[in-house]
């Protein structure tokens, strides 16, 4: 089985609509932005930083593991000669 351009676009648009309707709602950023705010709810400049990195390697994390899972499930992980 090949995997072409449009199906590969599929599997992707799949899996950011999830993370978008899932990980990335406003309640879930909140909850994890409140971890680098002070007492008022503000966040410095270094701890505005140090978020964003957290949330690119988080993002990073689930869309590659959600990808490859996606990849396996539709069996284009594998080497058919083996």
């Amino acid at each position: 089985m090949k995997l072409d351009s449009n199906k590969l676009t599929a599997i992707i648009e799949t899996i950011n609509d999830d993370i978008y309707a899932t990980d990335l709602t406003t309640e879930k950023l909140q909850e994890r932005v409140a971890d680098y705010t002070d007492d008022d709810g503000k966040i410095g400049i270094g701890d505005f930083a140090q978020w964003m990195m957290q949330e690119s390697r988080d993002y990073t994390t689930i869309y590659t593991r959600r990808l490859i899972e996606a990849l396996a499930d539709a069996g284009y992980l594998h080497d058919p000669d083996a």
